[in-house]
């Protein structure tokens, strides 16, 4: 996996094919899948349509909501990592679907991989936040062209254990200062094992903290994060002089949920849906996951279409359904996080829609797309990491 990867949800232990119908047959899809490739069935019935992406898409209740909307067999290839998905599509893999994060879709479009996408084939991108369409015009959108559509999202902020910490105003102080709360959280905060998403931690702190909303805007204002050498210097000994407050750095979400509930640290870097995994799948209460009032970092999956797909509508037709209420349900429930489309929530339980369901989009204002680090500094931006984790 390249380094600069980021923000791979962790979301399946291994990288393997998956056939729902070879699967209830009892038959060996890989072989056949990745021979048919992007092409349609022997004798021109239905075609096959092969995605590489989260292991959640290939859950059988998100395969079935699609394939009865959609003339074509769906064929998942799980991937744990989103560059993955560009490697293998870009040394010919073939592919008619990948659903990277939405930092990634840059690549596919630089290695001109990618279709623009159908607009009157996906018509329910009509429907998703306002702020995810302003995403999508300014990280992947070129020359009036939009080459991918965002499905699925998450965000990124802290959880605590509210039996042991005190109510507090969300903030990263609690991470970084020792007094921000009267609890000692010395050896008991963790943060996660990954560039990507601790050192914009760092960035929005010190943006906070030294007044200096430069570290801000070189979270924002690019297709890239664009931070100075001495701002990645400034963040590199923020998170060097914070260690002592660490009980350690995290890479799995399964692994976060065990030491939560082991009482192994009490504030915890999380994505929200390792929270809703607590709260719903393990019964726990108490746990809060706040978003800090410095802002945070957000993933989205977005789904592209490979300009090799020799069924290119029909490709785009299936993304269509990610994004529809049945299928987009289905796909929320099985990674427990939200659609870009807020109409998904119709289809969801009261109780469900309270995890993931619609969202303020005045609270979706508060979140930073994750991006790649410019060229130009991305020598001194690991190597500050490395620094950091030595």
């Amino acid at each position: 996996m390249s380094r600069r990867d980021t923000v791979d949800e962790n979301r399946s232990t291994s990288s393997r094919r998956v056939s729902r119908r070879a699967y209830l047959a009892g038959t060996g899809a890989v072989g056949l899948a990745a021979a048919a490739g992007c092409t349609g069935s022997p004798g021109g019935g239905t075609p096959t349509i092969n995605i590489i992406t989260w292991n959640d898409y290939a859950k059988d209740p998100v395969v079935e909501a699609v394939e009865s909307n959609v003339d074509a067999t769906v064929e998942v290839t799980s991937s744990t990592s989103s560059t993955e998905m560009f490697q293998r599509m870009n040394q010919g893999g073939e592919f008619d679907i990948a659903v990277p994060n939405n930092n990634l879709v840059s690549r596919f479009i630089e290695a001109d991989l990618i279709e623009p996408v159908n607009m009157d084939i996906v018509s329910n991108y009509e429907n998703i936040y306002e702020k995810f369409k302003s995403f999508a015009n300014q990280q992947f959108t070129v020359e009036g062209n939009t080459y991918g559509v965002p499905a699925r999202w998450g965000w990124y902020g802290y959880a605590y254990n509210t039996a042991e910490v005190p109510d507090h105003e969300p903030s990263y102080k609690i991470m970084f200062e020792s007094d921000y709360v009267e609890e000692d959280l010395a050896g008991a905060i963790i943060m996660y094992d990954e560039a990507a998403k601790t050192m914009p931690v760092a960035a929005l702190y010190l943006a906070e903290a030294e007044d200096d909303p430069s570290y801000k805007e070189a979270l924002t204002e690019n297709d890239a994060m664009t931070f100075s050498e001495e701002q990645i210097q400034n963040m590199r000994d923020l998170l060097i002089d914070q260690k002592p407050r660490l009980e350690g750095y995290i890479s799995s979400d399964t692994t976060y949920i065990q030491q939560f509930q082991q009482g192994n640290f009490l504030v915890g870097h999380s994505g929200r849906n390792e929270i809703v995994r607590l709260q719903e799948n393990q019964g726990v209460e108490d746990v809060e996951f706040v978003v800090p009032q410095e802002g945070a970092m957000a993933w989205y999956e977005t789904a592209v279409v490979s300009s090799d797909s020799e069924n290119v509508d029909t490709a785009w037709e299936v993304v269509n359904q990610y994004m529809a209420p049945t299928a987009g349900a289905e796909l929320a429930r099985a990674g427990k996080s939200p659609s870009c489309n807020p109409d998904v929530a119709d289809e969801l339980s009261e109780e469900e829609q309270a995890l993931y369901g619609r969202i303020d989009p005045e609270r979706i204002e508060q979140f930073i797309p994750f991006k790649d680090i410019a060229d130009d500094v991305s020598d001194a931006y690991f190597s500050a990491w490395e620094e950091v984790k030595a």
